[in-house]
């Protein structure tokens, strides 16, 4: 059972003598439970950022096989991203206390919510809760993971929706249900059949734990579990009886108890798809806040509250990472919120509640969301909701931690350190300073636009930009003596617009996404191009030897993305063999190792960065990848054509850091040195070289 505090706050609690000050660069502030993996601590990153920090107890981390599963599980977790998850932040598997930090948002747990601050939800918050969860899994699932412990205290109430924690580390984190072999992983009454036996799993088992939570939330019974039984009862019920939803007219009822009963079907292959439970639930919602006028104002209140927390600096010694003895804390990424007068990029990410008029952005949603809050509680609960990054926390139950969710427009979710950098930090000596406009040194800013994930050069991770063109930014812009500012974007349209139109009126605001810096490119744009890595297609195969060439292809079975462009790639580049290709689409580049291992296919094609990465986050595959000279391109950061010094400036600090050893340095460390350039070349927006 996690701790709670008295009274039943949410916020954390203190700290106590045997707490440490700081777990890696965060400095603690006090207690947010603790479960079967250990401690769960509330903390704060040199940047301002909170975050959630699970610390593995001592006893589990001398285990080998635990911190294995550790390891690779946190790893997975980071893959996951969106609004309805939590994201994994950072984490240090290796030191001798291992811990993982994940993003800290405002709520409690749903099983919280219903046993004691609200009971049973609306109908209406039901179908809401529904839509939410189903875009979580949606998420997840896409992310190739299955979530395996969804259950009401990893379902965290918010004022902004539904989130979803523990995705991905639940095998490693779940120290109860776990044997020593591994071979049950789950909370009972949550797990569908196939998972208590042991057999292959799919999304269709958290399809069943969602009905199980759903029918919670409705009735404040669990369906297998309302009684209390122990939990090799509970697991007998899931796998022999029906479950208990409540009289056929009670809360659970009609559609919704269609829907739920559906879910907990014992026969995987006869449950609704996370698209179907979206589609519905979005159409049943409704069209007003998602909870009840009086937990909104309880929530509201909380959230409010914990703006003014905060901790003694002083206190018990800190633990940092052994593998780096006295680092300092890493230097934060800021949230790319403009200075005043200056646009943001439009927003188009899903509104919550569902059911906005047609055509909502998030900004419009916000701004009901913030009305109808204002309608139903005091004014200290809109305080709450207004507020643009609202921290959320948490705390668990049932042996779990206290858990999170990031905020929205956040610090970035991975903070490159000094030393992976090479670069020199806020308080050193900035040599390229006085290469930087005057305008953008006193504004201390420089403003990188950023678009569509190309993985790992730049994606997005928990809402947040990431990769090694973050990493160049940030050093870049420490050595031009400004911080590194990020405005994420949906599309390259977009993110160009936003850096041309506020380039207008303040200087500093440059567009970087992985852009291929060809001369028609540039006049399309109507930019000039810093390049600062090179890419193009590789192949990757399981023969050290093999060129990347793909023209050297003929007669090969080449697996590859289920995307046309690259199909006609690969197509025109082996037009001249006699014996032709034979193209094997797949959806992901596991599926492409997965071919290639399994003898499906001979070769991969895809992009040389996103291969290389791959194989750098799973090393023991066996595969090469090489790059294709004749495809390799030039990438580039683009610059206002009408901004040459801050262009020149940019190049300039690219061209210290490869001279300085920085640049080889982040490219080791996404696995991607056959990006390297010798010079950061500079091309007009004209087409001119």
């Amino acid at each position: 059972m996690a701790e709670m505090r008295p009274g039943g706050a949410l916020g954390p609690a203190p700290l106590g003598a045997d707490d440490p000050a700081a777990v890696g660069p965060y400095r603690l502030l006090g207690r947010l439970g603790s479960g079967g993996m250990g401690q769960v601590y509330l903390g704060r990153s040199a940047g301002g950022r909170m975050v959630a920090l699970k610390v593995v107890r001592g006893d589990l981390a001398r285990e080998p096989e635990f911190r294995l599963r550790f390891r690779a599980e946190v790893r997975a977790a980071r893959r996951v991203g969106g609004l309805w998850t939590a994201p994994v932040l950072d984490s240090d598997t290796e030191s001798a206390v291992p811990w993982v930090a994940t993003g800290y948002v405002a709520g409690p747990p749903l099983r919280r919510v219903v046993e004691s601050l609200h009971g049973p939800l609306p109908e209406t918050s039901v179908w809401a809760l529904a839509f939410g969860l189903a875009l979580a899994l949606r998420d997840i699932h896409g992310s190739e993971l299955i979530h395996r412990d969804l259950k009401p205290s990893n379902v965290m109430v918010t004022l902004e929706g539904p989130k979803v924690i523990d995705f991905g580390i639940a095998r490693a984190a779940d120290a109860s249900l776990v044997t020593r072999t591994g071979s049950l992983v789950g909370s009972p009454g949550y797990m569908p059949p196939e998972q208590i036996r042991g057999d292959q799993l799919s999304g269709a088992t958290d399809v069943f734990a969602l009905g199980a939570v759903l029918a919670y939330a409705a009735t404040g019974r669990a369906p297998f579990s309302w009684d209390g039984a122990p939990s090799h009862t509970v697991l007998y019920r899931v796998l022999h009886e029906e479950p208990r939803l409540g009289p056929i007219e009670g809360p659970l009822h009609g559609e919704l108890r269609a829907l739920v009963a559906r879910c907990l079907t014992k026969d995987a292959a006869l449950r609704p798809t996370v698209d179907e439970i979206e589609t519905v639930a979005r159409e049943r919602s409704g069209d007003d806040f998602w909870l009840p006028a009086a937990l909104t104002a309880r929530l509201g209140q909380e959230a409010a509250a914990l703006l003014d927390f905060d901790a003694p600096v002083s206190g018990p010694p800190t633990w940092w990472s052994p593998t780096a003895p006295g680092t300092p804390p890493p230097t934060p990424y800021r949230s790319a919120s403009p200075p005043p007068g200056i646009s943001p990029p439009p927003a188009a990410a899903p509104t919550f509640p569902p059911n906005g008029p047609a055509g909502t952005t998030t900004a419009n949603a916000t701004g009901r969301r913030r009305r109808s809050v204002l309608a139903a509680v005091a004014g200290v609960a809109a305080l709450a909701v207004a507020m643009p990054l609202i921290v959320l926390a948490a705390s668990g139950d049932d042996g779990d931690e206290g858990q999170v969710t990031g905020e929205a427009g956040g610090t970035a979710a991975e903070e490159p350190d000094d030393q992976a950098g090479g670069g020199t930090g806020p308080g050193d000596d900035a040599p390229l300073a006085d290469l930087l406009p005057t305008e953008v040194r006193e504004a201390g800013e420089l403003t990188f636009w950023v678009a569509e994930r190309h993985n790992p050069v730049l994606y997005e991770e928990g809402g947040e930009p990431v990769g090694f063109e973050v990493d160049l930014a940030v050093a870049m812009s420490q050595r031009l003596g400004v911080e590194a500012v990020f405005t994420l974007s949906d599309d390259r349209p977009t993110a160009v617009e936003g850096a041309l139109r506020n380039s207008a009126e303040m200087p500093g605001h440059v567009v970087m996404s992985g852009f291929t810096d060809t001369a028609d490119r540039r006049r399309d744009l109507g930019l000039d191009f810093v390049n600062h890595f090179g890419d193009g297609f590789a192949v990757m195969s399981d023969d050290p030897q093999r060129s990347g060439e793909l023209a050297e292809l003929c007669g090969q079975r080449v697996t590859s993305y289920n995307d046309a462009y690259l199909q006609e790639v690969v197509t025109e580049s082996t037009a001249h063999c006699a014996e032709p290709v034979e193209l094997l689409p797949v959806p992901s580049r596991g599926d492409m190792v997965e071919a290639l291992q399994e003898n499906e296919a001979d070769v991969a094609v895809l992009l040389y960065s996103q291969g290389a990465r791959y194989l750098h986050e799973h090393p023991g595959t066996g595969l090469t990848v090489a790059l294709d000279s004749a495809e390799k391109g030039f990438r580039g950061i683009g610059v206002p054509p009408d901004r040459t010094p801050l262009r020149d400036a940019v190049a300039e600090a690219v061209d210290l850091l490869i001279e300085d050893g920085t640049y080889a340095t982040l490219l080791d460390r996404w696995g991607i040195p056959e990006s390297a350039i010798d010079t950061a070349s500079v091309n007009g927006g004209g087409g001119n070289d």
